[in-house]
């Protein structure tokens, strides 16, 4: 399995009141910087199966923006797996209840995602950084568990943008 993680794109800050229970949009800008981003996105992914997305709103816009530019619309699935308070064992279970996905992107949160992440290389701690819109590809052998994955590559917002220009 190829596993694309993607950080969500830049939100409204933290304790802004119009945003209860921290389901923050994104701002314009980053929804300006993601689209930039997700230009890139059919150069370096080639297909995608499926897009699991946290329900939060600004995961679910950042997952909307990559999907439209892999024609993938209708690849979306919200789940709260991807919440930030959910162990990385229940992303692992499932990712492992999908038939046979070869191409499979998560969108979420940190530090979630360097956790789950490091995990899938076999490492204990967040050995990865991801800013505002990173994405990172890690390819699994068999089931999805700690130590099966080895990192491909980690391309950070500002690299991605750089590449959509291309």
């Amino acid at each position: 399995m190829n596993l694309y993680i993607l950080r969500h794109a830049i939100a409204v800050a933290r304790g802004t009141k119009e945003y209860p229970n921290d389901d923050r949009p994104l701002t314009k800008e980053g929804i300006d910087k993601m689209k930039r981003e997700a230009d890139c996105f059919p150069s370096i992914i080639k297909q995608i199966d499926v897009i699991y997305t946290s329900p939060l709103s600004r995961a679910r816009e950042t997952a909307a923006i990559a999907a439209k530019s892999l024609h993938a619309e209708k690849k979306i699935t919200v789940t709260d797996a991807l919440l930030a308070e959910t162990g990385e064992e229940e992303i692992f279970a499932l990712l492992n209840k999908e038939k046979n996905p070869e191409h499979v992107m998560i969108v979420g949160h940190e530090p979630h995602l360097s956790f789950v992440a490091s995990s899938l290389l076999g490492v204990d701690e967040s050995a990865i950084e991801f800013k505002k819109g990173a994405l990172c590809l890690i390819e699994i052998s068999g089931a999805v568990r700690k130590g099966a994955g080895t990192l491909k590559w980690l391309l950070q917002p500002k690299q991605l943008r750089m590449m959509g220009k291309i």
